[in-house]
């Protein structure tokens, strides 16, 4: 059994696999099929989590966590106990996967020692790896680490079709990410991807909190903020996604906040909240518009459309997504879950991948009739000189590489006799300058024969596994001496 974990900056899920390998959501203790992605740092040293970290954020919301996901990746401290101990982003995230992992076994009966994680589609290499790191301080093994658009797909059952080519607009509460795939005879594979990774539901939240506090403000003359006023603050926010959850159902909202004995009430409608908002659901329209092209595709090339996350199920992304495509939004599939169940299928598939046999109890299952091929979302690559010793990118793998892969290209010193070369390694396009870059790592050759000439010498390779992390060497073919990717940065390497 290989459980997939949905851990969403919203919500986190679980599904596992049935007794025939189908997948299926697998109920919280308390009977609920997600929990919120909520961590609430109690006097005393507890932490507790979900809808009942939310309710006691209520009364002293500078004890809890929110809005996590964005800052994975980063070291950014996002919370210091009473002890004076510190938080980043994948120490909460490994508070999540603890419960995760404590829910699989107890509804299952099974050590959740291996599982799939389900992650954005534009996530760097060190988002990957602190995602790895969190589930590893719990005790999990990251058999996969899948793509959330992908997994959303096969969760809307497109493998099936065996000859479609779907959009998966995937807009969550903390990203937005947008693959085309395709189902064609017994393959499955992505040929697009891309996104906005600051963009995401919980900025129509911002949106909306903005213009109640613009309302408050007007008529009381100041305006609470949430290092004076963090209670108000907190039951404004829990007003607004209330707001947000009920307007996509009905056609107005009454929300009531009070500060300092100043009472304001507002009747929010739908067309309202909508033209709060519609810059923001036109912005991941034209990053939908620009995968398309770069797929080298016209709508009328795409047979499906599914519109999955939290963000999604707001009216107007469906109405400006039919709008821009001519189609209708398929419904096959919740929203919410649909990413979740298609990470047991891409679980199933990677033992396939990797021959290892798939068992339920005691029932080995047969492999799947079909396989799977992701890309790469991002492009990689390291620093080189330019002819006009600018620090540039030189890509190494492009973006909408096959995943897994590996490339190869030689370079040559950027000085005679030069005895040592430091590797960066980037993410970034192809010719951007470093600072438009994210350095992912780097590492060193040293003590190689110097030489009066500049001929190419250093190869560099880059294997890009499964999961998209990265392994990057390189070997002086003069000495033959070889490195792997450590931290260490001097000089750098041009191109030959």
């Amino acid at each position: 059994m290989l459980p997939s974990i949905d851990a969403g900056n919203g919500r986190i899920k679980i599904a596992v696999p049935d007794s025939t390998g189908n997948p299926k959501l697998l109920m919280t203790l308390s009977g609920q099929p997600f929990f919120t992605s909520v961590a609430y740092f109690e006097k005393g040293g507890s932490i507790i989590i979900g809808s009942e970290a939310e309710n006691a954020a209520l009364a002293d919301p500078q004890r809890a966590v929110f809005d996590w996901k964005r800052e994975m990746g980063t070291d950014k401290i996002l919370y210091t106990d009473d002890d004076g101990k510190t938080y980043i982003p994948p120490d909460i995230l490994a508070i999540f996967l603890g419960e995760c992992k404590n829910i699989i076994e107890s509804k299952t009966g099974h050590v959740a020692n291996d599982v799939v994680i389900l992650i954005p589609a534009n996530y760097n290499d060190k988002q990957k790896q602190q995602t790895m790191d969190a589930a590893a301080r719990v005790g999990i093994n990251v058999e996969l680490l899948a793509h959330e658009p992908t997994s959303a797909a096969l969760g809307n059952e497109i493998h099936k079709k065996r000859n479609c080519r779907a959009l998966v607009y995937d807009f969550g509460a903390g990203t937005f990410d947008v693959s085309i795939v395709q189902s064609a005879g017994n393959m499955f594979e992505v040929i697009a991807t891309g996104g906005e990774p600051q963009l995401g539901s919980r900025d129509f939240n911002r949106r909306a909190t903005d213009k109640v506090l613009d309302e408050f403000e007007a008529k009381f003359n100041y305006r609470p903020t949430p290092d004076e006023h963090p209670v108000f603050c907190q039951n404004l926010a829990q007003q607004v996604e209330q707001l947000k959850i009920s307007l996509s159902a009905q056609k107005q909202f009454h929300l009531a906040v009070t500060c300092r004995g100043d009472l304001l009430k507002m009747t929010i409608t739908r067309e309202q909240f909508e033209s709060w908002i519609k810059d923001l659901v036109e912005k991941t329209i034209q990053r939908t518009e620009v995968t398309v092209k770069e797929a080298k595709l016209e709508w009328f090339d795409i047979d499906e459309i599914y519109a999955v996350g939290g963000g999604s199920m707001t009216p107007l992304v469906i109405q400006m997504l039919e709008q821009a495509s001519s189609k209708k939004v398929s419904q096959r599939c919740e929203a919410h879950s649909a990413a979740a169940l298609g990470g047991v299928i891409a679980g199933r598939l990677e033992y396939q991948r990797k021959g290892k046999a798939y068992n339920i109890g005691d029932v080995t299952l047969p492999p799947p009739d079909f396989y799977m091929r992701e890309i790469l979302s991002r492009s990689i690559g390291i620093v080189v000189l330019d002819q006009n010793d600018r620090e540039i990118c030189w890509e190494m793998l492009a973006k909408n590489t096959r995943i897994p892969s590996i490339q190869t290209r030689t370079f040559k010193m950027s000085d005679a006799h030069q005895t040592q070369v430091f590797i960066k390694v980037l993410d970034g396009e192809h010719g951007a300058e470093v600072d438009e870059c994210v350095e992912l790592g780097n590492f060193e050759l040293t003590n190689l024969p110097p030489r009066p000439d500049l001929i190419s010498r250093v190869e560099i390779t880059f294997h890009l596994d499964a999961n998209g992390m990265l392994i990057a060497t390189a070997r002086d073919i003069v000495s033959g001496k070889t490195a792997e990717l450590k931290i260490a940065y001097k000089d750098k390497v041009e191109a030959a």
